[in-house]
């Protein structure tokens, strides 16, 4: 009888530690995924990731290439439509993290329902002011981009994953570090960023498919989204990314031109398949079909060119600004340095999620 009493309280003490998460609410909010309508997936490329491996392999062969870094292949990449021309870059990035955010699972859950599309996230943009997220940048908008070409950056997504429940961290790269107007810190800490999710046992391997997030990288009048880096024998680093102004994937899409989807109505929720056709229950997966199906066909020599940006062009801004998912931890006046915390994961409680309603950034150099 005794022991039977304390394993009931041992059931209520775990019950009463058990973590609730923002999430919980906002995915009980049927209204709200009624209105944050899906972004169809003929808009999205799946598996363009691991396709890239072995034309940075070739690479390494030809002896320019020492390594490269590539983030989770769970990300697809999204291009701009024809609505969204020129001032849609914002949200297509936004949209490519949110692709990793729905196959990625937290707690038991993908930590995010679907992805959304361009009218959807206007208006989840729009509830999030109105619930007090981001004051000063509600205001400079005038508390409206719903149907409107405004343009929307960091913040704004900052703003938006957080309204959903979805922790993100913005690092400020504020000024050159290095010569002609150079980056250098910068590249140091997406480096670090990639490398520090390599296992001891695959150091030596050239190409590395990792389980890290992408970055989002926003300069004035512009965004991307990084996927990945490339270290150069000679010293030099490229950043890999996804540009959705750059169209070049069209060539090998099975499907038909991306469908624009601006002021779609809904069509999808939280039991839509997946960019390959999987439903739900098979995510997990999802990564290792991924490396199964695409990597013994890479993409035509003339289509990697775009993902590669090299120091030069970088400098050409000088303002940088990266939005992480998850949490960024700030060691530096313990003799430490700015590095992504994988332990805190990417889901916020009430309380983390009320405090993030004022927008903050963390200064990187």
């Amino acid at each position: 009888m005794q022991a039977r009493l304390r394993l009931k309280q041992k059931g209520a003490k775990r019950a009463k530690e058990k973590k609730h998460y923002a999430r919980e609410h906002v995915n009980a909010d049927d209204e709200l995924w009624q209105i944050l309508s899906a972004l169809k997936e003929q808009s999205r490329t799946a598996g363009v990731i691991p396709r890239l491996e072995p034309q940075f392999t070739n690479l390494n062969k030809k002896g320019n290439t020492v390594a490269a870094y590539l983030c989770s292949p769970y990300t697809d990449h999204i291009a701009t439509g024809f609505m969204d021309l020129g001032w849609g870059c914002g949200y297509r990035n936004c949209q490519m993290l949110m692709t990793f955010l729905q196959r990625k699972k937290e707690a038991g859950e993908s930590v995010l329902r679907h992805v959304v599309d361009i009218s959807g996230l206007q208006l989840l943009l729009e509830r999030a002011w109105n619930d007090g997220f981001d004051a000063q940048g509600a205001k400079q908008l005038s508390h409206r981009v719903y149907k409107t070409r405004k343009w929307i950056g960091t913040t704004e997504v900052y703003c938006m994953l957080a309204y959903l429940g979805i922790r993100s961290t913005i690092l400020d790269f504020h000024r050159p570090t290095g010569p002609n107007n150079s980056h250098d810190r910068m590249f140091d800490w997406i480096q670090a960023y990639f490398e520090t999710a390599i296992d001891e046992n695959t150091k030596d391997k050239v190409v590395h498919v990792t389980d890290r997030p992408p970055l989002y990288l926003q300069h004035s009048g512009h965004s991307r989204t990084v996927i990945g880096i490339e270290l150069l024998k000679d010293g030099k680093r490229n950043l890999i990314m996804f540009d959705p102004g750059r169209r070049m994937l069209r060539s090998y899409r099975r499907t038909t031109q991306p469908k624009d989807d601006f002021d779609e109505s809904a069509l999808s929720s939280s039991s839509s398949q997946n960019s390959d056709g999987s439903s739900d229950e098979n995510k997990s997966s999802f990564a290792t079909r991924l490396l199964t199906n695409w990597k013994r066909t890479p993409l035509p020599a003339n289509l990697l060119r775009p993902f590669r940006v090299d120091a030069k062009a970088i400098a050409k801004n000088r303002q940088y600004q990266l939005l992480v998912l998850g949490e960024v931890v700030d060691e530096r006046d313990r003799g430490g340095c700015l590095s992504w915390n994988g332990e805190k994961g990417y889901l916020l409680d009430e309380h983390e999620r009320e405090a993030m309603k004022d927008v903050t950034s963390m200064g990187a150099l």
